[in-house]
C-alpha cells in the first residue's frame, strides 16, 4: 500500500483524526533534512545565478574596453587655418607629433581620363575587338607630333574582349570586372562608367591619379575607335592628363601622387583640396577632449563593476538576508583584488617609462573606486604624450631605425626596456641575456627577454641600443579578463561544481522522500491496529449494553 492509501484507511475507529497526527509526526522526524536540503538548494542556484550575472559583468566590462581602445585619438588632432584647402587628421598608431607648419598647395593630383566615341544609347553595340589598358607615364599626347613614349609603371594591364553584340553597357562591365588593385590601395587601377553629354553616350576611362598613372589602350578593331596609344593614334579623346599634386611645406617643395599624403607627418594624413595663391597653417594639438573622454569612460565602467562584484559579496551585519550569494567567496575576492592591482602596476616597456595610471589623472580612493582629474591628465600629456599611448597601444620600438623587432613571444617575452649590445663577433646580449646571431638576427631564448629576435641591418655597423616592448594597460586588463572568461575558467568550473551539489541535492531528495513513505507507513501500521483495537473495545460494549437493556 502507498501512503495515501494506508492513511485513508485509518482514523475511522477512534474518530482521532490520526491522518493529520502521522503527517505531524513524520513532519517532525524529518523536517530539519528537508529544511537543509530546501535551503543548499537555494543557496546554491543563487550561486550559479550570480556566477553567470559575474561572468556576462567581465565580458561587458571587456566588450567596453575593446571599444574605448578602438576609439582612440592617439592624443592629437589636426588643425588648418583654412579647411577648403588642405585639411590634417589624426591616423597611423602612434601618439602622433608637434606640428606647426606654412603649406602652400600649387597643383592637385588629377586622375587621367579617357571617352570613348559618342553612341546613341547605352546599349548601343560597340562592335568586335580586343582591348588592352597599360598604366604608366607618357612622355607626351599620342596626337602630339613625334617622340612620344609610354613607360610602363607594372601594375598589371587589362584585357577585354568584345563581340558583334556587346553592347557599350556590356563593355563597361567588362572593363570593371578586369580591373585590379594592383598597388593594394583599395582603389582599382582603372574605373570605366558611361556618361551622357546631353546630346550622346559615350565610354569614360578613369585611372588612380598621379603621372605615372596615366593610361596605354591599344584596340584590334581595323577601326580603333578605343585606342590611346601611337600606332592607332588617340581615338579616344583626353579629357585630364594624369599629374602629381605639387606643394610646398616649409619652403620644401614636393609631390605626390595623390591629394591624399599620408607620410609627410608621422601618425597624420595630410588632405589637399584646392590650389592656394597663399600659404596655409596646420598644425597639431592636444585632443584633451577625446583623451578625456575615454579615461573617464575606463573609470566610470571599472567603478560600476566594482559595484556589482561588491554586492554580490556584501555582508549584512543586522539582516542576512541582504547577504550577497557570493559573500566570503573566494574566486571573487581573487577577480577583485586583481582588478584593484591593476590600477598601480606600472606600464613597462615604454621609452621615458614606466608609466603609471595615476599620471593620467586617475586615482584610487579609500573605498577602491577610481576617480578621474582631467587637469592631471592635461599636464602629464603636454609633457610626455606617449603616456597616452601606454594606455591604448602595444609598443615595438628601438633607440636606432637600424634595429627592428623581428619577432617576440606574448606568452613568455616580459614588457619592458632592453639594452643590445654586441662585439661584432661572438659576444651579444640582449637584457642582459646572451642572445644568439644568426645572419643579421640576433634570438633570446631565456630570461625576461625570451622570445625576442632583433634585426640589425648589414653593413650598418650598429653595435647597440634599446629595444622596447610595452604591453598597453588596457591589454593588460584584458589579458586578466580573459582569465576569468575562456572556455572551462575557474567560474565555469565553480558552476560546474555547484551543478554537482544540485545533483547531490537531488539524490539526497529522493532518499529523504523513501524515507517519509518508510516512517508514514510504520506509523499507518501502528495506528491502524490501535484502531482494531479499539474498534474491537467498541464492539464489545455495544454488546454489554444490549445485553443489559434486555434484561431492563
Amino acid at each position: 500500500m502507498t501512503k495515501t492509501e494506508i492513511l485513508s484507511n485509518i482514523g475511522v475507529g477512534s474518530g482521532i483524526n490520526t491522518t493529520e497526527l502521522i503527517k505531524a509526526l513524520v513532519d517532525a522526524d524529518t523536517a530539519p533534512q528537508k529544511s537543509n536540503l530546501d535551503n543548499l538548494e537555494e543557496k546554491t542556484k543563487d550561486k550559479i545565478s550570480t556566477f553567470g550575472i559575474l561572468k556576462s559583468n567581465l565580458q561587458d566590462f571587456k566588450n567596453i574596453l575593446k571599444d574605448i581602445q578602438s576609439q582612440q585619438e592617439y592624443g592629437y588632432v589636426g588643425n588648418s587655418s583654412d579647411s577648403t584647402v588642405a585639411a590634417l587628421t589624426v591616423s597611423g598608431t602612434k601618439a602622433g607629433s608637434d606640428i606647426n607648419s606654412s603649406l602652400t598647395v600649387t597643383t592637385l593630383a588629377s586622375n587621367h581620363t579617357l571617352t570613348g566615341p559618342a553612341l546613341a544609347s547605352p546599349s548601343s553595340t560597340v562592335g568586335q575587338r580586343n582591348i588592352t589598358i597599360n598604366f604608366g607615364t607618357w612622355s607626351a599626347d599620342p596626337t602630339a607630333s613625334g617622340g612620344q613614349s609610354f613607360t610602363s609603371n607594372g601594375q598589371t594591364q587589362i584585357s577585354v574582349a568584345a563581340t558583334s553584340s556587346t553592347t557599350l553597357t556590356d563593355l563597361r562591365d567588362a572593363i570593371n570586372n578586369a580591373a585590379t588593385d594592383s598597388d593594394n590601395d583599395g582603389t582599382k587601377d582603372v574605373l570605366a562608367s558611361i556618361i551622357y553629354d546631353g546630346s550622346n553616350y559615350m565610354l569614360m576611362l578613369k585611372s588612380e591619379s598621379g603621372a605615372s598613372n596615366e593610361m596605354k589602350v591599344t584596340d584590334s578593331h581595323a577601326t580603333p575607335s578605343y585606342a590611346y596609344d601611337t600606332t592607332d593614334g588617340a581615338q579616344l579623346t583626353q579629357r585630364v592628363s594624369g599629374i602629381n599634386s605639387a606643394f610646398t611645406v616649409d619652403g620644401i617643395s614636393m609631390t605626390r601622387s595623390s591629394n591624399s599624403v599620408d607620410d609627410l607627418f608621422e601618425g597624420f594624413t595630410l588632405d589637399l583640396k584646392k590650389t592656394s595663391s597663399s600659404a596655409v597653417r596646420i598644425s597639431s594639438s592636444v585632443d584633451l577632449v577625446g583623451v578625456s573622454g575615454l579615461m573617464k569612460g575606463y573609470v566610470d565602467t571599472y567603478n560600476q563593476v566594482m559595484l556589482s562584484l561588491t554586492a554580490m559579496g556584501a555582508n549584512d551585519p543586522i539582516d542576512n538576508e541582504n547577504d550577497g550569494a557570493l559573500i566570503g567567496d573566494s574566486t571573487l575576492r581573487e577577480i577583485k583584488e586583481q582588478l584593484r592591482e591593476m590600477s598601480a602596476t606600472a606600464i613597462e616597456g615604454y621609452e621615458g617609462g614606466p608609466y603609471y595610471l595615476s599620471y593620467l589623472g586617475v586615482s584610487t580612493n579609500r573605498d577602491g573606486s577610481l576617480s578621474f582629474d582631467k587637469k592631471q591628465l592635461e599636464s602629464q600629456f603636454k609633457a610626455k604624450p606617449e603616456t597616452v599611448r601606454a594606455f591604448f597601444i602595444n609598443n615595438y620600438a628601438t633607440s636606432n631605425t637600424n634595429i627592428t623587432i623581428s619577432a617576440f613571444n606574448f606568452a613568455n617575452t616580459k614588457p619592458g626596456e632592453y639594452a643590445f649590445a654586441t662585439d661584432g663577433s661572438s659576444t651579444h646580449t640582449i637584457g642582459g641575456v646572451s642572445a644568439t646571431k644568426s645572419g643579421d638576427n640576433y634570438s633570446v631564448t631565456s630570461g625576461d627577454p625570451q622570445g625576442l629576435t632583433i634585426s640589425v641591418a648589414n653593413g650598418s655597423g650598429v653595435t647597440s641600443g634599446t629595444i622596447y616592448y610595452g604591453k598597453s594597460f588596457i591589454n593588460k586588463v584584458l589579458d586578466k579578463l580573459d582569465v576569468y572568461l575562456k572556455f572551462n575558467s575557474i567560474l565555469d568550473q565553480r558552476v560546474d561544481n555547484l551543478n554537482d551539489t544540485l545533483s547531490t541535492v537531488a539524490e539526497k531528495r529522493s532518499a529523504l522522500e523513501g524515507r517519509i513513505e518508510s516512517i508514514t507507513q510504520r506509523y499507518a501500521r501502528q495506528y491502524s491496529a490501535m484502531e482494531s483495537t479499539v474498534a474491537s473495545f467498541q464492539e464489545t460494549g455495544n454488546m454489554l449494553t444490549a445485553m443489559l437493556e434486555k434484561k431492563d
